[in-house]
């Protein structure tokens, strides 16, 4: 068989680069290993709950996006949280949940640092600015105090990446806050400077799940999309490439888009070192645990968009999505549903335990901390042993290599959430970037 261009991985990113090559030409197919598409996007309806099993929602904060929703004309169907009801974040401090600030006076008086961190924070416009990428930890530690980094920092990019940020390179995981650095040589100035000169991005699901999108996009290529098509090889040729599949068969085609994971692109690749580079990429284990409860078995008002938790609280979980409160209609106006995520650098041996056991641990720190009455009424688990790619310090260099090794092999793009960013936004913006930079 022969083909312009393969598109290899049904995800999020291997569809949206099919939506925007489709615009330029229809020479091209997608190979799915798997019976379905959506990659980590993994929703399902069960006993009347919407369950989100990879990323809970999206971020509307780039044209790419934009643009897929508009083509599959679901704009008018998506779903946006009520501000005010998620405003509210907490993390814990000596077992009891603490609101994260979002007002100077609720800065003031927050517990959740102490007043030499406070003042130190405004000596943020004094650090100098950094030369290099550096570590996530040193970076905020050297800008905004070690409290600061613990107590806040932490938490967050836990809930972002499950990963540790003594590893995480800054200007890739925290890129506004390196861009702001690099650019006004403070954080805080930077923040006053470009106070208003973005629109705030709103997050957003769509009824039924965030798979409906991948599914839509599915539908919209049935006739080029493979699924349960495993690629066995990849040959370079002169100026063409030979994929080899499961089944036995070839493709030859001229032009070939990796979205697929790095571990499993490494098997495949003809580049010795390509697949030295991509072995060293790490992914943290995830386990997602639903629940739900007759909102009786609440005894007190749960509200805001969740909870995130610190290596010293010393919990079994990472964090809990209060989901209900994020998106009404997850579950029936009787019910509440959470998620609970746990696993990641911090607790991956956790993820080796039997998910029964897992689940009574979290349960039994949750209860007294939720102040639930009764059990769940509903439980539902998804496991994922490598579930999101560490942004190290190496990713910089990552990048290095994945390039030298695009313009070694003319026609060869590798895209995917392991090097260019991990959500979906990100992941459809950079299929967009590559459509419209390298096919013209």
């Amino acid at each position: 068989m022969k083909v312009n261009t393969v598109i290899i991985g049904g995800g999020i990113s291997g569809l949206s680069t099919a939506n925007f090559l489709s615009k330029k030409t229809s020479d091209f197919l997608i190979l799915e290993a798997s019976d379905k598409v959506g990659g980590t996007i993994n929703s399902s309806k069960v006993d009347g709950y919407i369950l989100e099993n990879g990323p809970n929602t999206v971020l509307d904060n780039n044209k790419a996006i934009q643009e897929l929703l508009s083509d599959l004309s679901i704009t008018e169907e998506l779903i946006y949280p009520n501000l005010k009801k998620i405003s509210n974040r907490y993390i814990l401090i000596n077992d009891r949940l603490e609101k994260i600030p979002l007002t100077i006076f609720e800065f003031l008086v927050t517990p959740i640092l102490s007043i030499y961190s406070k003042i130190k924070i405004f000596s943020e416009i004094l650090v100098p600015r950094h030369i290099n990428d550096t570590d996530v930890e040193s970076f905020i530690k050297r800008r905004f105090g070690k409290e600061f980094h613990d107590n806040l920092i932490v938490p967050f990019l836990t809930g972002i990446y499950a990963d540790t940020t003594s590893k995480m390179s800054t200007k890739n995981t925290l890129k506004k806050m390196w861009e702001l650095e690099q650019k006004h040589g403070s954080i805080i100035i930077g923040l006053i400077k470009e106070k208003n000169k973005n629109s705030k991005a709103k997050i957003f699901t769509i009824d039924g799940g965030l798979s409906k999108i991948t599914e839509l996009l599915s539908k919209k290529f049935i006739n080029q999309l493979m699924l349960n098509t495993k690629v066995s090889s990849i040959v370079k040729l002169n100026e063409s490439y030979k994929i080899s599949l499961n089944q036995g068969e070839d493709i030859f085609c001229n032009k070939i888009i990796s979205t697929i994971p790095s571990y499993s692109l490494k098997e495949i690749v003809f580049d010795d070192k390509l697949k030295n580079v991509l072995s060293k990429i790490n992914y943290n284990p995830i386990d997602v645990f639903h629940f739900g409860f007759d909102r009786d078995a609440l005894d007190i008002k749960i509200d805001g968009f969740g909870l995130l938790t610190k290596p010293q609280d010393k919990k079994s979980f990472l964090g809990v999505l209060f989901s209900s409160n994020i998106f009404e209609h997850v579950s029936n106006n009787k019910k509440f549903l959470i998620t609970v995520l746990a696993g990641g650098d911090r607790q991956k041996d956790l993820c080796k335990e039997s998910p029964k056991f897992l689940e009574r641990q979290i349960l039994n720190e949750i209860q007294p901390l939720l102040r639930l009455k009764s059990e769940p009424e509903f439980k539902n688990h998804f496991r994922w042993s490598k579930g999101i790619p560490s942004y190290s310090m190496s990713v910089t260099k990552l990048q290095k290599d994945l390039k030298i090794f695009e313009e070694s092999n003319k026609g060869f793009y590798i895209i995917g959430n392991f090097h260019l960013g991990v959500s979906v936004s990100d992941c459809v913006k950079y299929s967009k970037e590559l459509i419209d930079t390298k096919f013209k």
